[in-house]
């Protein structure tokens, strides 16, 4: 929208992975007709508590959603997501960007280049710096042994998994821009202590089965007290990449 350009159903999947899916079941429905659905051209919204109903087109709560007028559907929805709904804060942020640049001066660039100039690159986590600026809590510290082996399962990740550590915890995949010292409050290791077997550090017992989880608000992991590399790396992506936090255990 900021380079001026028309956006398209397949846009509406880096909005909303799920609602994407959603439209195009819709789309592509083939289990009988979409009238089954009960779907009309309006779209329920809950603002502060209350009910508002938008629709997509005049009359449209009464305009029931079938086969012959489902891709209309499929678009005025997409459209209604990606502009009507978002108007208010795009006009917003064009308002303040128009104070830094002349917002034509983005089109040299493309969506994908004007997207890493305005929110950053898909940065690697520089460890070391993580580290240094890492603070324990609850009886870790940074000689302990379930902190030595996080620090290297770490290191092993790649780079997509180190990322997907660090916005499990903080709620952001990229590094603060002038370093992890500048993180607010700053990257929290607390322990949480589990029973497992005495031979589970030399791979003959069981280790801790518990995920680890993450408090997004104060930065703070909650790492179970794992005896082996392996069971770590296994449940530290397990818990990054399911996209929960709190409600993990």
């Amino acid at each position: 929208q900021i380079l001026g350009q028309r956006t398209q159903l397949e846009d509406l999947r880096s909005y909303d992975k799920e609602l994407y899916q959603n439209v195009l079941s819709i789309k592509h429905y083939d289990q009988g007709d979409v009238r089954d659905l009960g779907l009309f051209f309006a779209v329920e919204d809950d603002i502060f508590g209350k009910h508002v109903v938008n629709e997509l087109l005049p009359g449209g709560e009464d305009i029931e959603v079938t086969n012959e007028n489902r891709n209309l559907y499929v678009h005025l929805l997409a459209n209604w997501h990606l502009h009507k709904q978002l108007s208010r804060s795009h006009n917003a942020f064009i308002s303040g960007l128009s104070q830094v640049i002349s917002p034509s001066w983005l089109g040299v660039f493309n969506p994908k280049e004007v997207n890493e100039l305005l929110s950053g690159g898909q940065l690697d986590i520089d460890v070391d710096d993580l580290r240094s600026n890492t603070k324990y809590t609850g009886g870790y510290g940074e000689s302990s042994a379930t902190i030595k082996t996080f620090w290297r399962v770490m290191k092993g990740l790649n780079a997509e998994g180190r990322r997907a550590v660090v916005k499990f915890v903080t709620s952001c995949s990229r590094p603060p821009l002038l370093g992890f010292s500048n993180l607010n409050p700053p990257f929290t290791i607390q322990k949480v202590s589990c029973e497992s077997s005495l031979l589970s550090s030399i791979g003959l017992g069981k280790d801790v089965d518990r995920l680890p989880t993450a408090a997004t608000c104060f930065n703070t992991l909650k790492l179970p007290n794992f005896k082996r590399a392996s069971t770590m790396r296994e449940k530290l992506l397990y818990a990054a990449k399911s996209g929960g936090g709190f409600e993990l255990s």
